[in-house]
């Protein structure tokens, strides 16, 4: 398996940069779609060195899941979900990731409520969220009882490709929450 080192995480992101672009609100071509390039670009690195680590190869990442409530209905579609598959039939959310194009308050209100919906599917235990419009990203905890959030980080910027020191030492801060939440959910 490869390896998913700090600098590879960034390399990547990097890269993505490169390919579509940084993402601004300004660009007419710049969609939702390509937010979730972002995301996946981000947080797959992360993911790999985490299961590379602590070989829990039953994490896994799923596109476009539907999170069903505990009453049978469906709660929503996530545009990424973080899942431990204990069996065939027996899944664990872990996380979310709820990207909007326009801004994290539109993304906040749909997370939220999946996460409820999570924590009821999972019985017990903190379920995790992460809001991003690829530039921002805030984390949210649940508990079944309240919820916390995290100050917003700024992850990309305009002149991170200069400045690749600057953004290890300042912005990876998104890596700890979501090894966190990884570790903890």
């Amino acid at each position: 398996m490869p390896s998913c080192r700090p600098r590879k995480r960034c390399m990547i992101k990097w890269q993505y940069l490169q390919i579509e672009g940084y993402p601004t609100k300004g660009d007419p071509d710049f969609k939702e779609s390509n937010i979730n390039h972002l995301v996946y670009a981000t947080i797959s690195p992360i993911l790999c060195d985490f299961i590379r680590k602590t070989g829990r190869a039953t994490v896994q990442l799923r596109s476009e899941k539907e999170n069903i409530s505990t009453d049978g209905q469906t709660g929503g579609t996530e545009e990424f979900a973080v899942l431990d598959l204990i069996s065939v039939k027996d899944e664990r959310f872990i996380f979310i990731v709820e990207a909007k194009r326009s801004s994290l308050g539109q993304a906040m209100k749909q997370c939220l409520l999946a996460m409820k919906d999570m924590r009821d599917s999972n019985g017990h235990g903190k379920v995790y969220g992460f809001v991003t419009t690829g530039e921002q990203w805030q984390m949210f905890e649940y508990d079944g009882t309240w919820f916390r959030k995290t100050n917003v980080m700024i992850v990309v910027f305009d002149s991170m490709d200069d400045e690749k020191e600057k953004w290890l030492k300042e912005n990876s801060i998104l890596v700890d929450c979501i090894n966190f939440a990884l570790r903890n959910g």
